[in-house]
């Protein structure tokens, strides 16, 4: 939030000009001896449409970008957690983020499938404040609540009940868009899915009962990755050189 302007909803860009006010430190202080430019490799929702990319890429513009590359938030998880995306088999990454939860069916170093869904952490914090009636103490309380509780209903600690079923509601969109998804894959890559399993990366997979609340309705076995906060980022610094190598920036 800049000047009471939102930069970013939903996982992607509102305006432009508050989200360059928030890179443009950053990227200050990656130029090299301080004049060049860097070059910027961001991520975007699989469901990002093109005014969208775009706006993410005016705002790493404005910022002092000499380039910028964006590729989707998927892909760069499933590295960051590990997957081998190379593989010819198909597995499949679910990102729980602060503004969208997002999944992909990957192979052979490309997405074959995906859907996103506009929800995320964010959302658990408000249906939280609300519910709890908690406004005056902020967001850095709801997470508190949030990351100790999750969908614990422990009698013992306090609120989880209600902390619980505020969280569920929200996941319940979730589960329900990922089990549709999951119903329409085509045999085989459903077989490979089955066979493999689903990584669980992104901030939402540390909440205390996520991964077995989205076994449980999709059906699947579920794994949490080794640091899933910061698959995506690691994912795209492992993604970078790459990219640079193959002189895909202009």
């Amino acid at each position: 939030m800049i000047d009471g302007k939102r930069a970013l909803r939903g996982g992607v860009v509102v305006d432009a000009e508050a989200a360059s006010h928030i890179l443009k430190p950053l990227l200050d202080s990656a130029k090299v001896c301080g004049i060049v430019k860097p070059c910027v490799l961001a991520c975007a929702p699989s469901d990002a449409r093109y005014e969208e990319r775009q706006s993410l890429v005016d705002a790493i513009m404005r910022s002092g970008a000499a380039s910028a590359e964006v590729i989707p938030e998927p892909l760069a998880a499933a590295i960051g957690a590990g997957i081998d995306v190379s593989s010819p088999y198909a597995r499949m990454v679910v990102d729980i983020g602060e503004g969208v939860t997002d999944c992909a069916i990957i192979s052979s170093s490309e997405i074959r499938a995906c859907c996103a869904v506009r929800t995320g952490c964010a959302r658990m914090r408000s249906a939280i404040v609300k519910d709890l009636g908690c406004s005056g103490y902020g967001d850095e309380f709801a997470d508190h609540l949030m990351r100790r509780c999750g969908l614990d209903r422990s009698p013992e600690e306090i609120g989880s009940i209600t902390v619980a079923a505020s969280i569920e509601l929200v996941l319940e969109e979730i589960a329900c868009k990922l089990s549709s998804f999951v119903r329409d894959l085509p045999a085989e890559m459903g077989c490979d899915v089955i066979d493999s399993g689903i990584c669980l990366t992104g901030g939402g997979a540390l909440i205390p009962g996520v991964r077995r609340f989205l076994e449980e309705r999709i059906g699947i076995s579920i794994s949490v990755a080794d640091n899933p906060r910061h698959s995506v980022v690691e994912g795209a610094r492992a993604i970078l050189p790459v990219m640079l190598m193959l002189n895909r920036w202009d």
